[in-house]
């Protein structure tokens, strides 16, 4: 079970476990279009957000969690301004996983995902010691793509094409990688 202390903290950020708490500013972020405008799912309800963070919370909780969540804070105000998680891609024991986060549409474009994005993959090698880590983003999403590709330089695997069906359609991902490896040998730099 994750302890409710914070989990990683820098410069305009901190992780700390999701908790039920956090779905009513969340729920609020839902009424922007800004927010969901590149993930897959599009918009929710703040009922949907709400579903979503009480399942988010249960998931993390449990001994036996294929994927964590946590709330993404400013440190100088205590403000809830996005989401992060860690999942578990096949079985545990392949250590594989995939890492993201959402912000608040006014935390973005001023750095903080690049960072964030550093926190999670020190996280995922450090932590929970996997063996591979991927991200992606959506083909349109060139901010997220840049910050991918800057995250020590993760390798660009190519372009999941139309693999999911959404309310918005097919839909289409960059793919990110880093091996455990990689990761060891850019933190001796």
């Amino acid at each position: 079970m994750i302890s409710d202390s914070v989990i990683a903290e820098g410069r305009g950020y901190r992780l700390r476990p999701l908790r039920l708490g956090d779905a009513k500013v969340l729920s609020e972020f839902a009424e922007d279009e800004q927010y969901w405008l590149f993930l897959a799912d599009g918009t929710r309800t703040p009922d949907q957000v709400r579903q979503l963070v009480m399942d988010s919370v249960s998931a993390s909780s449990r001994p036996d969690a294929r994927e964590v969540w946590w709330a993404v804070e400013d440190p100088a105000t205590g403000a809830v301004i996005g989401t992060a998680n860690l999942k578990y891609i096949g079985e545990k024991t392949d250590r594989n996983g995939s890492i993201g986060c959402t912000l608040a549409p006014d935390s973005q474009g001023r750095g903080l995902g690049t960072r964030l994005g550093w926190a999670l993959v020190a996280l995922a090698f450090e932590t929970y010691k996997l063996h591979r880590v991927e991200c992606t983003c959506a083909v349109d999403n060139d901010a997220s793509f840049h910050i991918m590709k800057n995250i020590y330089g993760m390798v660009h695997e190519g372009v999941r094409r139309e693999y999911r069906y959404t309310t918005r359609g097919w839909w289409s991902s960059h793919v990110f990688s880093i091996l455990e490896g990689e990761y060891a040998a850019k933190e001796k730099k």
